[in-house]
């Protein structure tokens, strides 16, 4: 009778471990981000030191990770150049909002002001690709629409 029950208790311990497993979407297309930051940030930081290793985790070669030091006085203009173009892909833009990071645009899809929680921050990504729609914001987060984005309000 023991050996009975403990392979039934064996059995449900796999199957709610088994319940639990995080899903791993299988990647085909390729996508890009770009994500500009303020060194001193720590916002930025938790982004770079937690959100980045998770999309890299969740993406892998899938996603290109195109980076700009908001306070490099090095390569400045094109750093600038880059920022105000991504910016002025983004409808409604508020101009206070301006300088400040992470600033992350999933190009093509959204753009993203602020980081919470790692794990909540990549579902964003995947629902933003996969269904075309974003989760509910984190409170310290921003969505931002882009004109010829392809998430739309």
């Amino acid at each position: 009778m023991k050996k009975i029950m403990l392979c039934m208790l064996s059995l449900l311990v796999l199957m709610i471990s088994g319940c639990q497993k995080e899903e791993k979407h299988e990647w085909t297309e390729d996508y890009e981000l770009t994500y500009f930051y303020v060194e001193d940030c720590a916002n930025c930081q938790h982004f770079s030191d937690e959100v980045l290793p998770a999309i890299e985790a969740e993406f892998g070669d899938h996603m290109t990770i195109v980076k700009y030091d908001m306070d490099t006085t090095e390569n400045f203009e094109q750093m600038k150049a880059a920022y105000d173009a991504h910016i002025d892909t983004i409808i409604d833009f508020n101009e206070d909002d301006y300088g400040f990071g992470p600033m992350v645009f999933l190009e093509g899809y959204i753009a993203i002001l602020g980081a919470g929680n790692a794990q909540q921050y990549v579902d964003h990504l995947i629902s933003a690709i996969t269904e075309g729609k974003m989760d509910e914001a984190d409170d310290i987060e921003t969505y931002y629409y882009l004109k010829d984005g392809k998430i739309k309000e």
